[in-house]
């Protein structure tokens, strides 16, 4: 039986970059200029949670593929790899991006009070987002409850201060204040609804509300299908493979994305950020790592290379 063709050099060198430290490299350069920027307040918040959120996806990509670029993988295994790093890398960085820099909003307005309303263009998609935030008083622990209908459901949500205990010197401790006044409602225009409409307004705020709307490409449930579907494409690549851990790289990935797109704001960007790449890391491995271990059990592993099959046939004959 013939050889396979050998691996062209555009691959090898594809190969050696993706498993050598050049990318390492680069993410932690480009990680340190966005953080000194951020520093030197050149770099706005949004921006620079935006940059951890693209070098998040792009080494996530790099480890979900790189077991499958070995120049004899299994071609299966390798289109499997390929379709989940594309995934993990569009799930890691379009939904975070979009939360932090949502950029300009379709529509804008404030609801002071109870029957205010905003008025809405028919060429409004049904899926949005609405960034929904209130000035809170310096002082206090102020809790602001909103509901807003001319949605499907009515899009609801709590603004408040909340304070946490941090040490202080080797035995003081002190008490840090975290606002959250603004907050992301992923909802669906009511058909033929003409107007958001301010329906309750409850708690102690330093001003009006403020709404903004922009589109939810990514709405939440098709998110949730896509990232289960990138985790299994990754596990059944790891099962093919019978090595390397895609499937936990690509968990850890499309986790990080739920969590940013959930809970991050441009006001509130960077410890979100941070945060959900540990506990997305956390989360997302465990479930990649189950997803790997049932795939090993129902998906066949790749038969060998011709010149491997024909070794063992070989050593098997003597």
């Amino acid at each position: 039986m013939p050889d396979p063709r050998p691996p062209s050099p555009f691959t090898l060198w594809l190969e050696e970059a993706l498993t050598g430290w050049i990318l390492p490299v680069a993410g932690l350069v480009a990680l340190g200029i966005a953080a000194g920027l951020y520093l030197l307040g050149y770099l706005p918040e949004g921006a620079t949670a935006a940059v951890v959120a693209v070098l998040a996806g792009l080494l996530a990509a790099v480890h979900v593929v790189k077991p499958a670029l070995a120049p004899r993988a299994d071609g299966v295994a390798r289109i499997l790899a390929g379709i989940a790093a594309a995934g993990a890398l569009v799930l890691a960085v379009v939904p975070p991006v979009e939360s932090v820099t949502p950029g300009t909003p379709l529509i804008e307005g404030s609801l002071p009070e109870r029957g205010a309303t905003i008025a809405l263009p028919a060429s409004t998609p049904s899926h949005v987002r609405l960034l929904v935030h209130v000035p809170l008083p310096q002082t206090g622990t102020p809790e602001v409850r909103f509901r807003i209908t001319g949605t499907e459901p009515p899009a609801e949500g709590k603004l408040e201060r909340t304070y946490s205990s941090a040490r202080v010197g080797r035995s003081g401790r002190t008490q840090v204040a975290h606002d959250r006044s603004s907050t992301y409602v992923a909802t669906r225009l009511a058909g033929g609804a003409p107007a958001l409409v301010l329906d309750r307004l409850s708690g102690e705020r330093a001003g009006d509300l403020q709404v903004a709307v922009f589109p939810d490409r990514i709405p939440p449930a098709l998110h949730w299908t896509l990232a289960i579907a990138v985790v299994l494409l990754a596990a059944a690549a790891e099962a093919r493979l019978r090595k390397g851990s895609s499937a936990a790289v690509a968990g850890m990935a499309v986790a990080f994305g739920l969590l940013v797109a959930d809970n991050a704001t441009p006001t509130s960007a960077i410890g979100t950020t941070l945060g959900s790449v540990l506990l997305g890391g956390i989360a997302g491995a465990a479930a990649g790592g189950l997803a790997a271990f049932l795939a090993k059990r129902v998906v066949p592993a790749a038969p060998p290379p011709p010149r491997a099959a024909a070794a063992a046939a070989a050593q098997r004959s003597r």
